[in-house]
């Protein structure tokens, strides 16, 4: 009886994870941010690479997702711009090397668009965002597009903030900031 019982359990076993699955980044594409200046049109941009990302999917669902931002990566053509958003007024990179953004609530695993409820953390301040999603869902790959907009000022960055700085004129910069990427997975179901 014992032998039948132990030989069932192992017929079962390969069944037991199918529901779940955990997949690691494929893609290695860098994410792209857009700060611009509170008035007029300049607008500068860069790219930040993504240390690690990772998620979890059950029951046709995403129910984790962890993406990992390299913020010594942060660049800028300009590099004088770039050394200024690298230190302690902007994102202070040396001291916060990472931001991460974590799924709170789970998202159906469908074709089109979502919404990813998350805490996103930078230099150790963590805010709820709902960040706009499209996901695109192939035999090979399952990708999450994104286009977030920011308020760099919830994160404690208010460097020439017209929210905090009412007199700036000219040299604020706008609160909002825009961060978007492409999240590519393997596809194993």
């Amino acid at each position: 009886m014992k032998a039948i019982v132990f030989l069932f359990t192992l017929m079962l076993f390969p069944y037991l994870g199918l529901g779940q699955q955990t997949l690691e980044l494929k893609n290695t594409k860098p994410l792209t941010w857009q700060g611009k200046a509170a008035m007029g049109s300049y607008a500068p941009e860069g790219t930040l690479d993504i240390d690690k990302a990772i998620i979890t999917i059950e029951n046709d669902q995403i129910t984790a997702l962890t993406v990992a931002v390299d913020m010594k990566s942060l660049s800028q053509e300009n590099k004088k711009l770039q050394r200024h958003l690298r230190n302690e007024d902007f994102f202070d990179v040396k001291v916060f090397p990472q931001a991460v953004f974590t799924l709170t609530a789970p998202v159906d695993l469908n074709n089109g668009n979502c919404q990813l409820q998350g805490v996103m953390s930078i230099k150790n301040k963590a805010v709820t965002e709902q960040i706009p999603a499209w996901i695109n869902i192939t035999d090979k790959l399952i990708t999450i597009t994104f286009d977030a907009e920011l308020d760099r000022t919830a994160y404690g960055i208010t460097y020439n903030s017209p929210s905090i700085f009412t007199k700036l004129k000219d040299q604020a910069i706008a609160d909002a900031f825009n961060l978007k990427g492409v999240l590519s997975f393997p596809n194993r179901f």
